[in-house]
């Protein structure tokens, strides 16, 4: 925990709820879980499945749960401040169901901006600190 705040935020603007995630083993749980809601999302929308950073085993992963190669955009970015710009501004655009981004060390203002962006544009995001690892550790 740092700041007061876990490892992964989610604000669904449905529920209008927070759920933080708390330790890496959680976080990779989770995330299986948040593909499969990705997944039930991406059936209801044509929005775009935006991912800020991750890897490729969370693309292989959405994908695998169904999702459109064709509709998920994967954003990379060069440090963390690009994929926290990029992170704002794929909630305030409005293109996305669903943003996934993976940031560290987010000040308690950079959380709430995108906290206040996912309200605004009614876009569910989800937000990691940790880069998950979906293979089973050993």
């Amino acid at each position: 925990m740092r700041n007061g705040f876990n490892s992964g935020y989610q604000a669904n603007p449905e529920l209008n709820q927070d759920i933080f995630f708390q330790s890496e083993e959680h976080l990779s749980l989770d995330l299986i879980s948040v593909v499969e809601q990705v997944a039930a999302t991406a059936i209801r929308t044509n929005d775009w499945i935006t991912v800020i950073g991750g890897n490729r085993d969370v693309i292989a992963a959405l994908v695998q749960a169904g999702v459109s190669r064709g509709r998920i955009r994967w954003v990379v970015g060069r440090d963390a401040d690009q994929r926290e710009w990029a992170t704002e501004q794929a909630l305030l655009a409005g293109t996305s169901s669903v943003v996934l981004s993976w940031l560290e060390h987010l000040t308690p203002r950079a959380q709430q901006r995108l906290k206040m962006a996912s309200k605004v544009s009614a876009t569910q995001s989800y937000i990691f600190n940790d880069i998950p690892s979906l293979a089973p550790l050993h």
